[in-house]
């Protein structure tokens, strides 16, 4: 897999069981509810895969959408809950 995993959520204990899902499975990942610093990330280094969580509102959503197409990235809008999320991630890398 070139480039890492990169989740974008609001809250933050979900955000902590992500990474310790995504970690347990053995993927490097990073993660962020900044919008801003997502973004940057984003334009300015090789991801291989974005996860949006459910909690994450439409306009920002659109953005990313467009971002990913543009660049190329692999996205995983994930609504199936911590159980599936591993799962789910190896479907999008695959």
């Amino acid at each position: 897999m070139d480039g890492s995993i990169v989740f974008f959520g609001r809250n933050p204990s979900i955000m902590a069981l992500v990474r310790n899902q995504l970690a347990g499975a053995g993927y490097a990942s990073e993660g962020f509810m900044d919008d801003g610093a997502l973004l940057s990330r984003l334009e300015h280094t090789d991801v291989a895969l974005l996860v949006l969580g459910g909690g994450i509102e439409d306009g920002p959503r659109l953005k990313l959408r467009e971002l990913c197409q543009r660049r190329g990235i692999r996205l995983l809008e994930h609504y199936g809950g911590p159980d599936q999320l591993v799962e789910n991630v190896r479907r999008a890398l695959a």
